[in-house]
């Protein structure tokens, strides 16, 4: 599913003293299917981006397209209500979003208010929970039983029992340590690759981004500063570190070995181990040489 959005502004408060533009005249492009970051320092306007994306909120003005539904300043909400089958948000801290007793109501939650067959989303629910890292033993227990961790893939398990066809993430590992990050970044990076969703997340951890973005969206007081691929944007360090960002560990080594040998790698998301053989091969054939 395709998503455009069109000069669109948004406007907090309008007509009061604390009127405040949190976007301003925004035009990006999301493609199907791809997995794109959206950062920025605090306040930058990533949060207000999405929300408009997913139908919590309405652009004070433009219009904005997701599939092939419009969205604009007087659409009403009962159509929007549509389009949250289709795109899913997983909040920072999502575990608060939990209220059920059990651990199945919990998940069946949405596919229920959306309309979605039960029965249907019952008989996958083995394979969901084995996805987000969970037992099924876990359905029948109260969520508030359970371990931070565990709170938080429920939580991710009710939205992606949706199934959405957009899944947004609005930095959905805060707060974890980073054998927790990890976990859930491959979880959503095995959830783009089987389900051929279209990702936008929202991060401060730009060694999230170097890994799975294809495409970055730099935020700065409600603009778009800069956008484009991994590697056109974090060759523009001094521009990022401006807007009080900062390039990724894994970027800042691979730029620094460049240097020292004149080689260049194929990627700046490659891990240590494809870096390693990237560097191997580059001196097998100087020798040649």
């Amino acid at each position: 599913m395709n998503i455009t959005l069109e000069h669109i502004s948004h406007v907090f408060m309008e007509k009061t003293p604390f009127e405040t533009t949190a976007l301003n005249n925004v035009t990006v492009s999301f493609r199907e299917g791809s997995f794109s970051a959206v950062i920025g320092r605090t306040g930058s306007g990533k949060s207000t981006l999405v929300q408009h994306v997913n139908g919590l909120l309405k652009p004070t003005s433009g219009r904005l397209f997701i599939g092939d539904q419009e969205i604009h300043p007087k659409t009403k909400r009962k159509e929007i209500k549509a389009l949250r089958k289709k795109v899913g948000m997983v909040f920072q801290y999502p575990e608060h979003q939990l209220f059920e007793d059990t651990v199945e109501k919990d998940i069946l939650f949405g596919p229920k208010n959306a309309g979605l067959s039960l029965d249907h989303t019952k008989r996958k629910l083995p394979a969901l929970l084995e996805q987000v890292g969970l037992d099924e033993s876990i359905l029948t227990r109260s969520p508030f039983e359970l371990s931070g961790g565990q709170m938080r893939r429920t939580a991710i398990a009710g939205v992606l029992a949706m199934e959405p066809e957009v899944l947004i993430l609005d930095e959905p590992t805060a707060g974890l340590d980073p054998e927790g990050q990890d976990a859930m970044m491959r979880l959503f990076q095995e959830w783009h690759r089987d389900k051929q969703a279209t990702i936008i997340m929202i991060t401060h951890q730009m060694e999230e981004v170097s890994r799975l973005a294809e495409r970055i969206v730099v935020m700065d007081e409600g603009n778009i500063k800069m956008q484009g691929t991994a590697e056109e944007i974090f060759r523009r360090e001094t521009e990022i570190r401006a807007l009080e960002l900062d390039v990724p560990e894994r970027v800042k080594v691979l730029k620094h070995i460049e240097r020292e040998t004149g080689m260049a790698f194929s990627s700046w998301s490659l891990t240590p181990k494809e870096a390693a053989a990237e560097l191997q091969h580059a001196d097998l054939i100087k020798k040649k040489e």
